[in-house]
């Protein structure tokens, strides 16, 4: 995972402003310094617009970074206290960084081959909690669901190859089996 994290931040760094710079850096430099000083050595870093959630959602993405082909996307995460995604495909890699609080990722098995549209057979398999400074990754087809258990905003930092809104994504039903096309609310 840190060589994709390595390709994925030295790829897009050159290319955006210096205060999604500042961000990106403090958030993903967890080796740098302990976490609470290294929050702490910028102040006013994660700004107050970064915690606002669509009610609709349950989270809300802030676009940080596009190129103008969208590739290499980056963006500030902020999950409501209860919100999450349904089970979903990203149909690119992603790195996620946790910045503040923590995320549940429930993992997914597809069973079918994807020929039937419409339909999707999972299995969950796995869950694991992303804190501050642990990293996650996805490729194309894993299937996740995401979720804030907590009683406060949670932030995270998502890097993709493709902007997801732009990759043929797909969430899914897995009590009915079905895929559905999947698109976000972005600001």
């Amino acid at each position: 995972m840190p060589e994709l994290f390595a390709i994925a931040f030295t790829t897009f760094v050159a290319t955006i402003g210096p205060q999604d710079v500042a961000i990106i850096f403090a958030v993903l430099t967890p080796k740098a310094l302990p976490a609470q000083r290294r929050r702490t050595a910028v102040p006013g870093l994660i700004k107050p617009k970064y915690y606002d959630v669509d009610p609709n959602q349950g989270f809300n993405l802030h676009l940080l970074h596009e190129e103008p082909d969208h590739r290499n996307a980056v963006f500030l995460f902020a999950w409501a206290p209860g919100g999450g995604t349904p089970a979903h495909n990203h149909k690119t890699w992603g790195v996620v960084v946790g910045v503040e609080g923590e995320e549940k990722e429930t993992w997914w098995l597809r069973h079918d081959d994807g020929k039937t549209p419409g339909y999707a057979k999972l299995e969950k398999q796995t869950e694991n909690i992303v804190r501050p400074d642990d990293t996650s990754g996805v490729l194309p087809e894993d299937e996740h669901t995401v979720q804030n258990n907590l009683d406060r905003v949670t932030l995270s930092l998502h890097t993709y190859g493709k902007h997801i809104n732009f990759t043929g994504w797909s969430s899914f039903d897995p009590e009915n089996d079905k895929e559905l096309p999947y698109s976000l609310v972005v600001n």
